[in-house]
């Protein structure tokens, strides 16, 4: 029995309670892919093995290895690890207008804005730092981490030397 490799999120089903995936096989290559529940291709049913359950979270991508149910009706995952992806800092300043330091990864882009953010995550260095704290797909997090803040106070103080004056909200996101 082959064990076949692909990469999925999870999500709990509505009738089960369980962590269910779907995965497709692609038409020119033979590979079996990730595709939502909604997906228009046929898909197949992905089950969690009896030692994965517990371990693995929704909604977080998965490198995974299956093998198929007895009937081939579906699949089981047998491991799971999770996707890591390497994170890119970029700091953006065009002087009394835009004040910006933005972290990249994976399809997820998180603005570090204090002149013009929206929340509280977005116009603090610590209310960007607990949302990457949280993010459990991003490789060498301390190393991202330390970036950001190094690059995060450099704009602060480029922002006040352009006369802006930057002062922590405090709770502001946190009613």
């Amino acid at each position: 029995m082959t064990l076949e490799h692909s990469q999925l999120k999870f999500a709990k089903s509505e009738s089960t309670g369980e962590l269910i995936g779907f995965v497709s096989r692609h038409s020119k290559t033979r590979q079996l892919r990730g595709v939502r529940e909604d997906s228009r291709f046929g898909k197949q049913i992905c089950v969690l093995s009896e030692d994965l359950k517990g371990s693995v979270r929704p909604n977080i991508l998965y490198a995974v290895e299956m093998k198929p149910m007895h009937k081939q009706h579906g699949y089981v995952v047998v491991a799971a690890t999770p996707v890591l992806f390497k994170a890119a800092i970029e700091t953006i300043v065009v002087p009394k207008t835009i004040y910006q330091v933005t972290v990249t990864f994976g399809n997820k882009k998180i603005f570090f804005d204090p002149k013009d953010g929206k929340s509280f995550n977005s116009r603090t260095i610590e209310g960007v730092v607990g949302v990457l704290e949280n993010r459990p797909d991003i490789a060498d997090k301390e190393q991202v981490l330390a970036t950001f803040r190094k690059q995060a106070q450099t704009l602060v103080r480029n922002m006040e030397t352009d006369g802006y004056l930057y002062i922590q909200p405090k709770n502001l996101g946190l009613k």
